[in-house]
């Protein structure tokens, strides 16, 4: 009899409702989709800042070597820099020529660095991304002019469209979408290019 009137009373239990459970998933749904995109944004700046660090330097040796010597590197060998974590050899840019193209190729597996010698004859460096959402995304810097003047430290973002590893997302989405770099007006067969910040 002891256990029928326990059954029978009510207990005055206190709990969330279906509809008030559906609302805070909800809200943590929306609250998500919002975040997730600035999040991804935020680690590929992250990626893309490694890079740039890494791009920064290696400008620096080759304006040094050239500096020490009058002439521009061939190898990335014959810089004063730690490479040796960059063994492999994937290349960003398939561009290579007789009087110009890439001298030397370094990659980590998610960046390619290509030393390139420019059709005039100037330096150029590249570090390329060959993974993810934004593979065929590159930084470049111009190190050396064909006369053998030295450039200051300007750096542009690009976008592969041909020659190497394309770029597949819409077209600025890397480069003024994420890093807010300026249109140059250079969209040439091979990538479009952006003036960064």
């Amino acid at each position: 009899m002891k256990n029928k009137s326990c059954l029978s009373g009510r207990l005055d239990v206190k709990a969330f409702t279906l509809i008030e459970l559906l609302v805070v998933v909800l809200i943590i749904g929306i609250l998500a989709a919002v975040a997730l995109p600035q999040y991804q944004k935020a680690v590929e700046k992250s990626r893309g800042a490694q890079a740039l660090t890494v791009l920064n330097s290696m400008s620096q040796a080759v304006q040094a070597y050239y500096m020490a010597s009058g002439t521009y590197p061939t190898s990335f060998d014959e810089l004063a820099t730690n490479m040796d974590s960059w063994t492999g050899t994937e290349k960003w840019s398939n561009i290579s020529g007789g009087s110009y193209g890439t001298l030397d190729t370094r990659s980590n597996g998610e960046w390619s660095l290509q030393l390139y010698k420019t059709q005039g004859g100037g330096v150029t460096l590249y570090i390329g991304r060959l993974t993810g959402k934004y593979k065929g995304a590159a930084f470049g810097r111009d190190i050396i002019s064909s006369t053998g003047a030295l450039y200051s430290a300007v750096t542009w973002c690009a976008e592969r469209k041909d020659n190497g590893v394309i770029f597949t997302e819409p077209a600025g989405s890397y480069c003024q979408g994420i890093w807010k770099a300026t249109w140059n007006n250079n969209d040439s067969n091979t990538f479009r290019a952006y003036k960064m910040p």
